[in-house]
């Protein structure tokens, strides 16, 4: 079937609005989602110039996205024609990682979600021009496109009443902060706690905590950008600190707790410089959580002596820690009830106007950029 994309050619090549072949052929566990809208996360904005994967182009990246489920396979259980759905990343759903809801770690984790294609590396997408192959699945789906092919195991049913633009950023970035926040740091009320980046990511972090019925009692968030700072104390941070006017992050955050260190930390933008700060900063028994990734070869180091006296943990944290399946219902109805109002980081674009949703997003103009399709 002929459908719409935004595919990339090249690393560093801009996004290009235009159409691809679908082979819409499903497989046993497949579903067909017609997509509605996509999220745009910094992981699909570093990706597209990502030099050192040059499988991944021609693709079609994306993996935010909601939308109606259309056809499914003869395998398919939990989800029907016409149901709503978030598309999340992909699993094998039979590993002892999944079979204990920690999905997100699933021993097929890189094949399903960077293997360029399918799990056998198969690729659903083409040029309807020359037949040339067109890099599929990205994270399980691929959804900057108007039609996708995903396996059962990456979709969340949803109330149907929900809009689709206000659903699409669950699938990674605001599940990410607010899994890393509730799942991983699960800070008590004596403790204090430091977001790096109020991006999508950073804020969803922050505002988890209205769900938890005693936040901790210092909420630090930490970015360049003034508004978004604001945006931070709105949601609930105690404290904001502009990194370029006060570029001693260690200093800063010791000062804000007497000397005493922060007990969890969340960073969001991959930076080696900022997690070394953050080490250095951690009070005892506290822990340091990494969700950004930048360069996809930085490599953070930790003073073994230092990490051993003080009992400081230092986690990678993908995708949130969280099975969605649950986590999103949850999220939702928290939201619901106006402890969660992720739905105000979101600002709405065309899906043909990308590329200024991405310069929006690289200025600190938008948090959270949704592409409609419709």
């Amino acid at each position: 079937m002929i459908t719409d994309a935004i595919v990339v050619s090249t690393p560093g090549a801009p996004f290009k609005y235009q159409q691809v072949e679908l082979n819409d052929e499903l497989r046993p566990d497949e579903a067909l989602v017609r997509i509605k809208a996509t999220g745009v996360c910094h992981t699909d904005l570093n990706f597209a110039k990502e030099a050192s994967m040059p499988d991944l182009f021609p693709g079609v990246l994306g993996h935010e996205g909601a939308g109606v489920v259309e056809r499914v396979g003869s395998e398919v259980s939990k989800v029907a024609v016409g149901d709503h759905v978030v598309v999340v990343f992909s699993c094998c759903g039979k590993c002892k990682y999944c079979e204990r809801k920690q999905s997100s770690y699933c021993d097929f984790w890189f094949q399903y979600n960077f293997g360029i294609g399918r799990l056998d590396g198969s690729k659903v997408f083409s040029d309807p021009k020359d037949g040339k192959r067109i890099t599929s699945h990205f994270f399980g789906q691929s959804s900057f496109a108007r039609h996708i092919l995903v396996s059962q195991n990456g979709l969340v049913k949803v109330d149907k009443s929900i809009p689709f633009e206000k659903l699409a950023p669950l699938g990674c970035g605001v599940m990410t902060g607010a899994g890393a926040m509730l799942n991983v740091v699960s800070p008590s009320s004596d403790e204090s706690v430091v977001v790096v980046g109020a991006g999508a990511v950073g804020l969803s972090a922050i505002m988890a905590l209205k769900t938890v019925e005693k936040p901790p009692k210092r909420i630090i968030a930490v970015d360049i950008v003034p508004a978004r700072l604001e945006l931070a104390r709105s949601f609930g941070a105690t404290h904001g600190v502009n990194s370029k006017v006060r570029p001693e992050l260690m200093k800063v955050l010791m000062d804000i707790t007497d000397g005493r260190g922060v007990d969890g930390a969340i960073e969001t933008t991959g930076r080696p410089e900022i997690i070394k700060e953050l080490i250095h900063a951690a009070a005892r028994k506290g822990k340091v959580v990494t969700v950004g990734v930048g360069d996809l070869s930085a490599e953070a180091s930790a003073n073994i002596f230092e990490m051993v006296n003080a009992g400081c943990s230092y986690v990678g944290c993908c995708q949130g820690d969280c099975y969605p399946q649950e986590f999103l219902p949850t999220l939702l109805a928290a939201n619901e009830q106006e402890k969660f109002p992720f739905d105000q980081l979101i600002t709405t674009y065309p899906a043909k106007d990308i590329e200024q949703a991405a310069h929006d997003i690289h200025s600190g103009k938008t948090v959270k950029a949704v592409l409609l399709w419709d």
